[in-house]
């Protein structure tokens, strides 16, 4: 299910995307290996529920590629196997006349199948666009989204937990951020002089090798206004290591704080992806047996929303206040490239902001509305913060921050200029 900071959608245009899920799935145990499944069926062992899982997924991989013939196809497969609990919903879906109706007639079978137990090697994902909120299964990996396709291919999260955010352990004494794809976490190194080093673990934290990942290290780029591209300027190659472990790049000498883009491609003809790193200084070397947080701490039984969830104070004036500070905290940590730490003040400034919209139904109609305004704002570009940070996309990053920040800057000047504090 998606954690209490669930992303929501984006400004302006339909945006959505991949909600980091950063700590490792808990599978649950099983002890009798033909326990009768949630859904009823006292004959239905768990093998025979595994078979019919992975027959589903046939279905939600063809609907994530936008195949709809094969996703019919599979679907089919799937009424001739299944138990009667889910036949009656795999009919429904199998019968859809085009793809946009079987992703509608998807999501009850969906939905169903993700509420039950869910054997190793298998995953519950949530797309919050989809439907007001719909999850789906799929095979543990990246995250393919079946209702959106290419359209949106990574847009969800893959079991997010109370302790998201809190995995970003360095293993390598670098910067770690998390993947559009949601499952691969991507940690960059600037262990001395000149060389860049790129490392990538799993959604468990497994090492992956990335020998037949593509990319290159930007050092520089120009904006060109006819394309509303940015052009590179200067770039290296990233090259696999012998072991497959990292890739590097040469970068030559550089004073500190270097800066130091990635773009890496990890399967040929998928999109590449972008990830801003800011050393202040050469990246110590870290030998970890496991991550600093860990799910078994005492503190991790608290969900991370009442973990940063800020105090509303009493006096409106307070919270215009928390709102401002915050707002200098976040553009401090876009200033150094501490992205990930980003998403705290960004949510705590979410809460303020609606709890300041709620008090705003005593003030004259016209600021009452332009305090709405500028509150939905800000709680959208809260959520984009939160999200960018992750990611280490500076550009999205500080793109979200203009929104946020003129949001701030207009809820400020609301209640000076009209002496409602």
């Amino acid at each position: 299910m998606p954690r209490p900071w669930g992303k929501l959608a984006a400004l302006g245009s339909v945006l959505c995307f991949s909600v980091s899920a950063c700590v490792a799935r808990q599978i649950p145990a099983t002890s009798d290996p033909t326990a009768v499944s949630q859904a009823g069926t006292a004959n239905t062992s768990a093998i025979d529920f595994e078979s019919q899982l992975a027959q589903y997924v046939l279905a939600q991989q063809a609907l994530a590629g936008d195949d709809f013939k094969l996703a019919k196809v599979e679907l089919e497969e799937l009424v001739a196997v299944t138990d009667a609990s889910a036949r009656p919903l795999a009919r429904i879906a199998a019968d859809a006349v085009d793809i946009d109706t079987m992703r509608a007639q998807f999501k009850p079978l969906s939905e169903f199948l993700a509420a039950l137990d869910l054997p190793q090697g298998y995953a519950r994902a949530y797309c919050p666009m989809y439907e007001g909120g719909s999850n789906w299964v799929q095979a543990d990996g990246p995250l393919r989204n079946p209702y959106y396709g290419s359209t949106m291919l990574t847009c969800g999260v893959i079991d997010a937990a109370p302790g998201a955010h809190m995995d970003h352990t360095p293993r390598h004494g670098g910067i770690v951020f998390m993947a559009p794809d949601s499952f691969h976490h991507i940690e960059g190194t600037y262990p001395e002089s000149g060389v860049f080093r790129l490392y990538a673990t799993d959604n468990y934290r497994n090492p992956v090798d990335i020998t037949l990942w593509m990319g290159r290290a930007v050092l520089e780029e120009e904006y060109d206004a006819p394309s509303d591209e940015f052009r590179e300027v200067v770039a290296f190659p990233l090259l696999p290591s012998p072991d497959g472990s990292y890739l590097e790049a040469e970068i030559g000498d550089m004073a500190t704080p270097t800066e130091v883009t990635a773009k890496v491609q990890f399967v040929k003809d998928f999109p590449e992806e972008r990830f801003d790193f800011i050393f202040a200084q050469f990246s110590g070397r870290l030998d970890l047996e496991a991550p600093a947080f860990s799910l078994g701490d005492a503190l991790a039984a608290v969900p991370l929303a009442d973990r940063i969830r800020p105090v509303i104070p009493e006096l409106t004036s307070e919270i215009v206040t928390g709102l401002a500070e915050r707002d200098q905290e976040i553009l401090g940590l876009v200033a150094r490239g501490a992205f990930t730490e980003i998403f705290i003040p960004a949510l705590q400034a979410k809460e303020l902001a609606l709890a300041l919209n709620q008090r705003a139904e005593a003030l004259p109609t016209r600021i009452r509305n332009n305090v709405r305004i500028a509150v939905r704002s800000l709680v959208r570009a809260a959520w984009l913060l939160d999200w960018y940070g992750d990611l280490g996309n500076k550009q999205q990053v500080s793109d979200a921050y203009d929104i946020f920040g003129a949001a701030v800057s207009e809820i400020v000047a609301l209640y000076a200029t009209n002496g409602s504090l």
